[in-house]
């Protein structure tokens, strides 16, 4: 398996949430160099994937959205040491436009959108903490799970194309990151694998089964960060990739290109996702974040597809197949404040046809919230 495949398995354990990403959404971040466990028997675990590949696609044509929030150049923040605000409190992107600005903003393209998000992100200092701080990264995730019967126990390597029962569940946690990520971090469940909705016969009882089968303590405790999508000289974790990334977006497109190993497929977009998931961390320092967004700016492949306000759509596009062997399109979208650089929000969603799930579903949707805290809980 190649790197864009391996990146779905860097969330770590929450609330027995492995066996529900499982093959496809948990370890999204390693399954960049090699993918994932079944999707479907357990909720998604903090490993801060960014909503990644899908229980057993295959292969399928991706379209990926993009929405990117405060798209008229903003004036560069001063720079201060520690974050001028209420520990605990979400960090905060400047007030909206005036009607002015908005009716006078001209068309963006999807490099100028990224580029927009670059210069915030070098700019913006709400990532940096004083000794003793923590950043608390919030995520709430929402996931399909989708069954089929197989005595063979393959009940869950399916997707909406060739399901017959399905259910949307919901989770959260919280993930304490110190200031040196080699560090250990703290990871909290805010609220436990909850089921929201349910798809075809037999789908609440099947949901209840998988329910139990996974549950397990939601008390906290302390583990490594995320893992990285590949080793580096010097390690494993995001603070020692971080590190090695080449400092110009053209060396680090390169060497993304050149450690993905033998893969297939559109591998600008593979690159493009690399660089999401990497971002949606909302970690590393400015430059580094400033650096990411500028090799995105290059890449081919992405287009703004609608725009409201400060608010621009991109779509990201690359081929693949469902597991019934139908043609598909698989969307990912990304949420990115330009007033700060940070992602807000990433989803994946297989574009087939489905007599169960409706269109307009994700199969994953994360949703990041950063704050500055003075101390662990």
């Amino acid at each position: 398996m190649d790197v864009f495949e391996r990146v779905q398995q860097t969330k770590p354990d929450l609330d027995g949430a492995e066996s529900h990403v499982d093959a496809a959404r948990a370890r999204l971040m390693s399954e960049i160099t090699a993918g994932t466990r079944p999707v479907t028997v357990r909720a998604a675990r903090p490993r801060w994937v960014l909503a990644g590949s899908m229980v057993g696609v295959v292969a399928a044509v991706v379209v990926g959205v993009v929405t990117v929030s405060g798209l008229t150049a903003q004036t560069a923040p001063s720079v201060e040491a520690v974050p001028t605000r209420e520990p605990g409190q979400p960090l905060q992107s400047p007030g909206p436009e005036t009607p002015t600005q908005a009716q006078t903003q001209a068309p963006m393209t999807s490099a100028q959108a990224f580029g927009a998000a670059a210069t915030a992100a070098r700019a913006f200092t709400g990532l940096t903490l004083a000794p003793g701080q923590y950043l608390r990264l919030h995520t709430q995730s929402e996931h399909v799970v989708y069954h089929q019967p197989d005595p063979e126990g393959g009940q869950y390597q399916t997707d909406r194309s060739n399901a017959r029962a399905a259910w949307r569940g919901t989770s959260s946690w919280n993930g304490y990151a110190p200031a040196d990520l080699s560090e250990q971090w703290l990871y909290a469940t805010d609220q436990s694998w909850t089921v929201t909705d349910l798809f075809g016969p037999d789908a609440a009882e099947l949901a209840q089964a998988n329910k139990e089968s996974i549950s397990s303590s939601s008390a906290a405790y302390f583990a490594e960060g995320p893992s990285a999508p590949w080793g580096t000289p010097q390690g494993y974790g995001l603070g020692a990739f971080f590190a090695a990334m080449p400092t110009n977006p053209e060396g680090l497109i390169q060497w993304i290109r050149e450690n993905q190993g033998a893969s297939t497929g559109d591998q600008d977009y593979k690159v493009g996702w690399v660089l999401i998931d990497l971002l949606s961390y909302n970690l590393g320092s400015s430059t580094q974040r400033a650096t990411m967004y500028e090799a995105l700016s290059m890449l081919p492949g992405s287009e703004i597809v609608s725009t409201d306000g400060d608010l621009a759509t991109l779509r990201f596009s690359a081929a693949t197949e469902a597991l019934s062997g139908e043609s598909a399109v698989q969307r990912r979208s990304v949420t990115i404040d330009t007033t700060t650089g940070l992602v807000r929000e990433k989803t994946a969603t297989l574009d087939v046809a489905s007599a169960l799930i409706p269109a307009t579903m994700a199969d994953e949707r994360y949703v990041y919230t950063v704050s500055v805290v003075d101390s662990l809980p």
